[in-house]
């Protein structure tokens, strides 16, 4: 039996729905009202001491202010408070480098450096084809004097920025010490392509590829490597991706589209929880040929998604020590001077089962530890004391045997 109400009855639930709708609608804005005012008077507290601050440096400091140091040192102080380990500003010398790194081509004297105890410049890496690898500058040599001005003088940041940035063709003048010996090097900036990886096939039939950086040349350079081989001869990959860590998720696809069925491989998925595809594979024809992967706690990043990619997606076999968990995407935001920042925006999620690594990184089938230096020639692997190489040599054969 149908039962009718008054039109009364009716106005009023409606009226009920309409207040109830309007508290809960003026409850939120006054939420949001009330948290947007203390934001702003949060602010304004801050601008207010750092102006009290900066007059009274100004006014009263026996030294004066350098104004470029002072803006770096408040914008990147304020990434820093952002909970986010890849936050970071850059000057214009520092993005414009980073956009080079990121390309494959640099230019630059090639050389990578490090804080030795005593404060002077350690090269800890030279570059092959670069200009410091031309004149036989080697790593573990020390640099004591850029520009004729001691390092322990000038600083250490200062004195490397000084040998880091420059256009091409720009020099730069400095002193070498090895083994208690002194050499002067005055060297032009040039461009030259940064190492991104290496193939070796060894007599066993195991084609190795070594990974020393992954940037938007890495792609074309593992397909240039794969052609150069006779495919029928090679029984299977290893893939050495220790010591490697990236942002860089664009050569992804490439690296992995021959050893991968079709399908997406990972997506990006942002604070909004909007998505987007950031690897995914066509097939290929090595999806069935036994691999293995290296890893260890240097591995980070889009060398982690490859690694756990080809463990999900292709049946590798894991070995190494534990990863960075290195899980996230940064974007980069410009600005009108050249200057810019960068900051995480989106978490990656693999598709394979169980190969989410963010904050906690992948962890090998295989754990072996090594805190020795990687095989550089892999011609005598046999007699190597890399065990982690030795391992994934082990695995693969293993596997072949398994096949046969």
């Amino acid at each position: 039996m149908n039962r009718k109400i008054s039109i009364g009855i009716a106005i009023s639930i409606a009226a009920i729905a309409c207040a109830v709708t309007f508290v809960i609608t003026m409850t939120v804005s006054l939420n949001n009202y009330n948290d947007k005012i203390a934001d702003v008077q949060q602010r304004g507290e801050i601008y207010t001491k750092l102006q009290e601050i900066d007059s009274y440096v100004r006014n009263y400091s026996l030294y004066g202010i350098d104004d470029d140091k002072m803006k770096t040192g408040v914008y990147s102080g304020y990434l820093t408070c952002a909970n986010d380990s890849a936050a970071r500003y850059y000057t214009t010398d520092e993005y414009y480098y980073k956009t080079r790194i990121e390309s494959g081509n640099i230019v630059g004297l090639g050389m990578v450096f490090g804080k030795e105890e005593s404060g002077y410049i350690k090269i800890t890496d030279v570059y092959d084809g670069s200009p410091a690898a031309g004149v036989g500058i080697l790593p573990e040599d020390v640099i004591i004097s850029v520009e004729g001005v001691s390092v322990l003088e000038s600083g250490y940041d200062t004195a490397t920025e000084q040998l880091r940035y420059g256009d091409e063709g720009t020099r730069r003048k400095f002193v070498v010490r090895r083994d208690g010996e002194e050499t002067e090097y005055d060297l032009a900036r040039a461009l030259f392509s940064l190492p991104t990886m290496d193939a070796v096939l060894l007599d066993n039939g195991i084609l190795c590829f070594t990974f020393y950086s992954i940037n938007n040349s890495t792609g074309a350079k593992m397909t240039e490597l794969l052609s150069s081989y006779d495919e029928t001869a090679v029984k299977g990959f290893i893939f050495d991706l220790r010591g490697v860590s990236s942002g860089v998720y664009s050569p992804v696809s490439e690296i992995l589209a021959r050893f991968i069925d079709d399908g997406e491989i990972a997506s990006a998925v942002y604070k909004n929880n909007s998505t987007k595809v950031v690897a995914q594979a066509s097939g290929g024809d090595f999806t069935k040929t036994p691999k293995s992967i290296i890893i260890d706690e240097k591995t980070g990043g889009s060398a982690e998604l490859i690694a756990e990619a080809l463990r999900d997606h292709s049946g590798g076999a894991v070995v190494g020590e534990n990863t960075m968990g290195y899980g996230t995407m940064q974007e980069t935001r410009t600005f009108n001077d050249g200057t810019a920042i960068e900051i995480s925006v989106a978490v990656i999620h693999p598709t394979g089962l169980n190969g989410f690594y963010n904050g906690t990184g992948l962890t090998p089938e295989f754990l072996v530890e090594y805190d020795g230096e990687r095989e550089s020639s892999l011609v005598d692997y046999a007699a190597t004391g890399d065990i982690q190489l030795k391992k994934a040599i082990e695995v693969i054969s293993s596997k072949a045997a398994a096949a046969q």
